[in-house]
């Protein structure tokens, strides 16, 4: 394929990675797999599966793509687009079963917030297990007998990653900026505006992890950001020989990183959702008592956070700063000994999360559907 064949599809994919964009779901052939070659498993969204079949390229394997809606693995399993009923449909209607001489499947780790590992393997006699958290290192976990390192559990925010989440933020931000500023400030001073704020954002999300974007010291982050764009825009303007538009321009960039501030935390594998969390936080809690040191929550666990005592032989929250709250350990977890505790001292027990989802305001209001049957679109 071209570059621009490669590129097009890679920016377009990459711009709108925030909304729906579906590929057809099935079985893929990655190289020539035979019957003893693995089988890995995604959901259908085109950005995932394009970069997957290109990171695996080389190597010989079965891919499941599972209708996830056309989302990500990781909102889907979140907000209960790609649950255990996705994955067993998949494996019954690919055909897989006749393909392979084992039964063995991979799922990806960013999806233990929605699929139940058990539940697939019960209903299906499939042996499930977890792959890396991230896609690139996929290479060295079939290369080392599919195997995974513990570094790979862990989700990495690369610099490119970064750079690429910062575009998908201030493409439709100075898109937005430059459409309102030109009525009032003319085509310089918006294009200067507009660029100002972009490279505001990119400043920030290249900074990440050193500025705070969650709890109250995350407004100094997005006042510094509207005063820096703001002032960078009005310093163009009088450069090209504007004047009296600083008062908009420092509009523009409040506005701008008003918007930001909504949930750039969610958007990144590092925070938990500032939506989430809003108004009532929440927090992860262990019952030692009912642990029994199977270490499912420690595998599919993105931040670190929990880790085995060898002398107990059980897991204990390490890291409790850095969960994210997403869910995973507790839906996993065999004996139910991971809950969330509410700020007001109301609880989400394992059967709750385990029922139900996150919606686009953050609330637990999506059903998980209790039998096999197909869902509608």
């Amino acid at each position: 394929m071209t570059l621009p064949g490669r590129f097009l599809p890679w920016l377009r994919d990459t711009l709108l990675r925030m909304f729906p964009h579906a590929t057809r779901p099935g079985l893929r052939r990655i190289g020539r797999p035979g019957p003893d070659a693995p089988v890995l498993l995604t959901g259908n969204f085109t950005l995932t599966v394009a970069r997957l079949e290109r990171v695996l390229a080389g190597r010989d394997a079965w891919l499941l793509v599972a209708d996830s809606h056309g989302i990500n693995v990781w909102c889907a399993a979140g907000g209960g687009h790609l649950t255990h009923h996705d994955v067993i449909a998949v494996i019954r209607s690919s055909g897989i079963g006749e393909r392979v001489a084992h039964r063995r499947l991979w799922l990806p780790q960013l999806a233990a917030t929605g699929v139940e590992r058990r539940v697939v393997e019960a209903r299906t006699g499939w042996r499930a297990d977890w792959g890396p958290a991230r896609l690139e290192d996929l290479p060295a976990f079939l290369d080392r007998g599919e195997r995974v390192a513990r570094r790979e559990r862990t989700m990495r925010f690369p610099p490119w990653e970064r750079l690429e989440m910062a575009l998908v933020w201030a493409a439709p931000t100075t898109l937005v900026a430059a459409a309102a500023l030109v009525p009032l400030v003319g085509i310089a001073a918006a294009l200067a505006g507009a660029l100002s704020i972009g490279l505001v954002i990119f400043g920030i999300f290249a900074a990440l992890p050193r500025l705070p974007v969650e709890g109250p010291r995350r407004w100094l982050t997005y006042a510094g950001g509207a005063l820096l764009a703001g002032g960078l825009a009005a310093g163009a303007d009088a450069l090209l020989g504007g004047s009296g538009h600083a008062g908009w321009l420092l509009g523009a960039a409040t506005l701008a990183m008003l918007a930001l501030s909504v949930d750039l935390a969610g958007t990144t594998p590092w925070y938990a959702s500032t939506i989430n969390s809003a108004g009532n936080r929440f927090d992860l809690v262990l019952d030692r008592e009912r642990c029994t040191g199977a270490a499912d929550c420690v595998r599919v666990c993105p931040r670190d956070v929990l880790r085995m005592d060898g002398r107990e032989r059980k897991v204990r929250i390490a890291e409790p700063e850095a969960c994210i709250r997403c869910g995973a350990c507790v839906v996993q977890c065999p004996e139910d000994a991971l809950f969330f505790r509410f700020a007001d001292g109301r609880v989400a027990p394992p059967a709750q999360v385990r029922a139900t989802r996150m919606n686009m305001l953050g609330r637990r209001a999506v059903p998980v559907p209790t039998d096999e049957a197909p869902r509608s679109s």
